[in-house]
């Protein structure tokens, strides 16, 4: 038995990823339409009574869930104890709080704290020694991140604005630039590649860059900046964007 993901939206006006072992599927983060997410599951081969996995409470990843639950009332919300009122009060229902290690049926899932503006985790999934993890809306990769990414086999993080792109932009109030580029913020091209680059040489081999600004950052950029620290470090690794608008493909794990 294999995991498989794909990167349904990603981006500042909605996420989410899905996940399956063959048999149980796995939601992580619902903030786009419940129709998008219905037709984009429908895709998939996958049903609607999924495991929605919420990493933090701001509406680019909860949005859809209420809808969502109303539609197909079989699909399940999980959450961490520190987001469980927040998202409870915008949901609309009561999510199953867990711990920060649970189980979905042969799915091992382990939750970690990251640092955000918001309370927010990462998600670590493991299946028949297979692993892939999903880290995004992250200010900084501290050492606990990266001890509990060591080795797994496909990576979402979140490589979310270019420096510069943000520094000299106009459209973004000082305030809102601090707080993009704050360790509670968001991940840059170069804090994210210096991340991937030391993963890739513990043996991560693949990445999806992902929740890329669509204001201060663009795919080439981000790729080539990521691409260019890992081959630095003497080592290689796939590199794929995920975008805001479009799916990417179904990644076999």
């Amino acid at each position: 038995m294999s995991l498989s993901l794909c990167c349904i939206a990603s981006g500042s006006r909605g996420n989410c990823t899905y996940l399956t072992d063959g048999k149980n599927r796995i939601v992580i983060d619902l903030g786009i339409p419940a129709t998008r997410a219905e037709a984009a599951l429908s895709a998939l081969g996958a049903d609607f009574d999924c495991d929605i996995l919420v990493t933090h409470s701001h509406t680019d990843h909860i949005s859809g869930i209420k809808t969502f639950l109303k539609r197909h009332p079989g699909a399940r919300v999980h959450c961490q104890k520190e987001s469980a009122r927040a998202v409870t009060s915008y949901v609309g229902a009561n999510p199953t709080v867990e711990g920060r290690n649970f189980n979905i049926g042969n799915i091992r899932v382990t939750a970690f704290p990251v640092p955000h503006d918001v309370p927010c985790c990462g998600y670590l999934i493991n299946c028949d020694g297979k692993s892939a993890a999903v880290v995004t809306d992250i200010g900084a990769v501290e050492d606990d991140a990266l001890k509990a990414l060591c080795g797994v086999d496909l990576l979402v993080i979140e490589a979310n604005h270019d420096v510069e792109m943000l520094r000299s932009s106009t459209k973004y109030s000082p305030q809102l630039k601090a707080r993009i580029a704050s360790r509670h913020g968001h991940l840059s091209n170069t804090d994210c590649a210096a991340a991937c680059a030391f993963l890739a040489t513990s043996g991560v081999k693949n990445f999806v860059l992902a929740h890329l600004s669509e204001e201060n950052n663009t795919p080439e950029t981000a790729r080539r900046e990521v691409e260019s620290a890992i081959t630095d470090a003497g080592a290689h690794a796939g590199i794929v964007v995920a975008y805001q608008n479009a799916m990417t493909g179904l990644f076999d794990i």
